[in-house]
């Protein structure tokens, strides 16, 4: 009796052990689940900020009191299912607060035929599917035919700097594109939101994307 009792007891204790290292195994499985997402956020998070350098060259061109809007570096060759980043800083130079954004739109697609000639279509993307379109390759909500980077309520002579980030699809057609970059101006609502029609802020600015 004393050893099918003792028999019992091993068994109940393998049982908890098994249970015990069951809950521990999916502990570390949620944990390392936890951390790989938060690697993943902020890998995805730093590509698409800008370098340090170009933050300061935009915010020191932003000081300049006779400054509204500076870009960057402006042209850039990105390979297909690349990544790149291009800076635009705001300055409001105005007498009161305003909400900024930008407006970012393909504008003009320099793509070359099967002989290897340039073509020029200003109007349409290229390709067949919206994969190919360049208008998708930025990644910010979309209004139209145009993108929109928020950057906020500035007061007066504050600035700020937005980025621009493309992610340049797998199946891009090579050649030279052409993005018109408006920022617009709207006033500012109770709950610090642009209300009303928006305003153009200065001229339009370009960014050209080379894809070899």
């Amino acid at each position: 009796m004393a050893k099918r009792i003792y028999k019992n007891k091993k068994g109940f204790e393998l049982s908890i052990n098994f249970i015990v290292m069951v809950i521990l195994s999916l502990v570390m499985l949620g944990v390392g689940f936890f951390f790989a997402k938060n690697i993943f956020f902020h890998t995805t998070e730093i590509g698409e900020q800008l370098d340090y350098q170009t933050k300061q060259q935009l915010e020191s061109k932003l000081r300049d009191p006779s400054a509204l809007v500076a870009i960057g570096v402006n042209k850039k060759l990105i390979k297909r299912n690349n990544q790149e980043t291009f800076g635009v800083g705001v300055a409001n130079r105005d007498k009161e607060e305003g909400y900024f954004f930008l407006e970012v739109e393909c504008k003009i697609a320099q793509i070359k035929d099967e002989n290897g000639d340039e073509t020029k279509d200003a109007t349409s993307c290229p390709g067949d599917t919206e994969k190919f379109c360049c208008n998708e390759w930025i990644q910010s909500k979309i209004s139209g035919n145009k993108h929109e980077i928020d950057i906020g309520v500035l007061e007066p002579n504050e600035f700020e700097v937005a980025t621009a980030f493309f992610n340049i699809h797998k199946k891009a057609e090579p050649g030279e594109y052409v993005y018109n970059v408006q920022v617009r101006r709207k006033k500012v609502g109770n709950s610090g939101t642009g209300i009303g029609q928006p305003t153009n802020y200065d001229s339009v600015k370009k960014i050209y994307v080379t894809i070899p």
